[in-house]
């Protein structure tokens, strides 16, 4: 028995807090190493692409295959999200979740919803292991889908009075801040620089498509503050500067994965400026306490992440189940009886 879940069969499943709970039970199985992540692979379709996605394809590449896994055993799970980008139709992305226990094929999901909800759940989990106490004013960086998921994210674990909002395109960038005003009841403010935004921050979160950095280390507050950098995940992009990451102390979502595709990270280094030693840990290692999120003497911290098989699995599994309470989705029926005849 296979349960099919769409995107609208998907919503409404779990709130938001939920789904912070769910990533970080996955990543405390993971952390606790009972659990396994297979990073990030990007195939390449080759051929001319009038939409490159500002930098982000490779010369040469129009689009691309992506796949990545986890393991769980745990929460019961296991499973591969599979995706294409850069093609006509579109984000095309589907998880495949199998039951870690009996081996069987659980359910088959679209994901583009979940992954929504889930990628503002990862940030705002790192968040809360990295924000300073207090933490009450927030710079996003970002004006899409995805700045209003991070925005509810945020707020359900700090108590936010005032969120400055930069975004190059000033029409989106108004109109996102009062809607978000009128949803949150929040103080959301559009401003005219990225300095601005940056202007007495304790939370910075850049969630773009920009494949250069989206501020300048150096209008950063100094004064402890947490950053997080979700928008970029190849090797030749980056939305946070160098500045910032070497002043930062860092954390990424899966350590193989964060310092091999982290623009962030593998550019200084390649600069010879840090090695992989200055990433201080993954969010694992941060769920399970086997890292000090912050020093008596860090000034900020930053997170990066795109994304991981123990984020998607996590969240999957809990829908899944979910579902099944409610009676959600569509039974498949695979194995059916056959002969290995000629």
């Amino acid at each position: 028995m296979v349960l099919l879940l769409h995107n609208h069969e998907i919503r409404g499943l779990m709130d938001i807090p939920e789904y912070i709970d769910a990533v970080e039970a996955g990543y405390r199985e993971y952390g606790n190493g009972n659990g396994a992540a297979f990073p990030r692979k990007s195939l390449w379709i080759k051929g001319e692409s009038s939409d490159t996605y500002g930098g982000h394809m490779p010369p040469g590449s129009k689009a691309s295959f992506k796949l990545k896994a986890g393991l769980l055993p745990g929460l019961r799970g296991a499973g591969l999200n599979a995706y294409t980008a850069g093609l006509p139709d579109g984000l095309e992305t589907y998880m495949f979740l199998f039951d870690a226990e009996s081996g069987a094929l659980a359910a088959i999901m679209e994901v583009m919803y979940l992954s929504w909800l889930k990628t503002a759940a990862v940030s705002a989990l790192a968040t809360r292991f990295l924000a300073p106490p207090g933490s009450s004013v927030l710079a996003l960086f970002g004006s899409g889908r995805h700045a209003r998921s991070q925005l509810y994210g945020i707020s359900n674990i700090a108590t936010l009075q005032r969120v400055q909002v930069y975004s190059r395109n000033a029409e989106k960038r108004n109109a996102f801040c009062a809607r978000m005003s009128a949803e949150l009841g929040t103080e959301v403010v559009p401003v005219n620089s990225p300095a601005e935004a940056l202007r007495d921050a304790d939370i910075v979160t850049a969630i773009t498509t920009s494949p250069d950095p989206v501020f300048a280390g150096v209008d950063l507050p100094d004064k402890p503050l947490h950053i997080n950098g979700l928008g970029a995940h190849y090797p030749w992009v980056r939305e946070i500067d160098t500045h910032t990451v070497v002043n930062s102390r860092v954390f990424v979502d899966v350590y193989e994965q964060g310092i091999s595709e982290n623009g962030e990270i593998v550019i200084p280094m390649q600069a010879g400026l840090i090695d992989d030693s200055h990433v201080v840990g993954d969010l694992g290692a941060l769920a399970v306490a086997a890292v000090r999120a912050r020093l008596p003497d860090t000034k900020w911290t930053l997170f990066l992440s795109g994304g991981t098989g123990v984020d998607d699995i996590a969240v999957a599994m809990h829908l899944y189940k979910r579902a099944l309470e409610r009676g959600i989705g569509t039974i498949f029926e695979f194995n059916l009886p056959y002969q290995f005849e000629i």
